[in-house]
């Protein structure tokens, strides 16, 4: 960019020298170089901070690594590599046969303990029952009780010792099966007492079990949570899967927007902002310039970025890490085939001395232009 200003200072130099047949001398030309630099170093400086460019950009593609949330063999893997994919579409499924077992065995288990409170609630019936009886037969078997030692007490007992004491051996044990009758009634209460949201703890806690087993099922089947692509493939049939987070399976590459991110000078910065105009030339769409807006300034220079690990850590500062902004392209770039993360190079157009945006802009599309030369070596 700066060879080219000067360049074209130069040029408009020499035609001033040749049209308006200025004499060269050790006066004009001095003057003439001074002049130039004066001139070139204002335009450049004016522009550098007033309408920032960049090479380093791309448009950035957001990969998700797919892990499977349970273990087990690959039994299908459906998709085919770099081919669009909508949301909901399976990316490869594992086999499900001992997860559907264990639904199977949560699902009996469930269906016999609602059957086991059911039977116990007609056990406390059965209790309640047996309680009322043994009352019944404890309180006759007190007033047979009462009534021998009632004539006991008088002068003339119509009763032998031997009848009183099978009658307090009678109420004793009539006493006693009362207590158990009890007993049974308060173990059944306790069991069917034992409630979480209005329903039994037992049934609850299978229900929770059964939960986690069919949710644990579906994830037998991993899909697309969103529409986009799976990338290098290697993944196939009989592989083992598991859940860990750093053993991905897939590679997937979510539908991507218009954005282009830029990393541009710490000081190229200072008056850009949201909502600013910028262009974007692709080095692989050479001559085309698109047209977008800065969508925002990334707050944190990615390099500056530190967290916790087990030992001190330094200040790595380095004056090239760059400031990170959005752009947002216009939609006509939708109709380029355009892979993602391609390079491009980006200029940002401010509000202030918009008059010198125009050099910006001729450079700009110099530079997309450059792009149809290339040599392989």
């Amino acid at each position: 960019m700066d060879l080219l200003i000067i360049m074209t200072y130069a040029a408009f130099a020499y035609g001033c020298f040749k049209i308006f047949k200025i004499p060269v001398n050790k006066w004009t030309v001095p003057t003439a170089v001074l002049g130039g630099v004066f001139i070139v170093a204002g335009l450049v400086l004016t522009m550098n901070y007033n309408h920032p460019y960049t090479y380093v950009a791309q448009k950035a593609v957001i990969g998700v690594p797919i892990i499977a949330q349970v273990s087990g063999v690959v039994s299908e893997v459906p998709v085919t590599p770099n081919q669009p994919l909508k949301a909901g579409e399976v990316l490869f499924r594992i086999d499900p046969t001992i997860y559907q077992a264990r639904v199977d065995r949560l699902q009996a288990d469930l269906i016999t303990a609602t059957q086991a409170v059911a039977a116990q609630r007609d056990q406390l019936d059965a209790s309640k029952a047996q309680v009322a009886q043994a009352r019944a037969e404890r309180d006759r078997a007190m007033k047979d009780l009462a009534r021998y030692q009632k004539a006991s007490n008088k002068t003339v007992n119509p009763f032998t010792e031997q009848e009183a004491t099978n009658a307090k051996q009678a109420y004793l044990a009539q006493e006693a099966r009362l207590s158990a009758a009890l007993a049974q009634q308060q173990q059944i209460e306790s069991q069917l007492n034992a409630i979480v949201n209005g329903e039994n703890a037992s049934v609850v806690s299978l229900k929770a079990q059964l939960r986690e087993a069919q949710y644990n099922l579906q994830q037998t089947e991993v899909k697309a949570l969103t529409d986009g692509y799976v990338t290098q493939v290697l993944l196939s049939k009989g592989s083992f899967v598991n859940s860990m987070p750093f053993r991905p399976a897939m590679f997937f590459i979510p539908k991507q927007g218009r954005s282009v991110m830029a990393s541009f000078r710490q000081n190229s910065l200072l008056r850009v902002k949201a909502g600013d105009e910028a262009e974007v030339v692709f080095t692989g769409i050479p001559g085309t310039v698109f047209h977008g807006k800065v969508k925002q300034v990334l707050p944190a220079i990615p390099e500056g970025v530190y967290q916790a690990q087990t030992q001190l850590q330094t200040i790595s500062f380095d004056r090239r890490n760059g400031i990170l902004a959005e752009i947002e392209l216009d939609p006509a770039i939708d109709e380029y085939d355009l892979p993602d993360g391609v390079a491009a190079q980006v200029a940002i157009y401010t509000d202030h001395f918009a008059h010198v945006a125009v050099m910006r802009k001729v450079l700009l599309r110099m530079t997309g232009w450059m792009h149809y030369l290339y040599l392989d070596h």
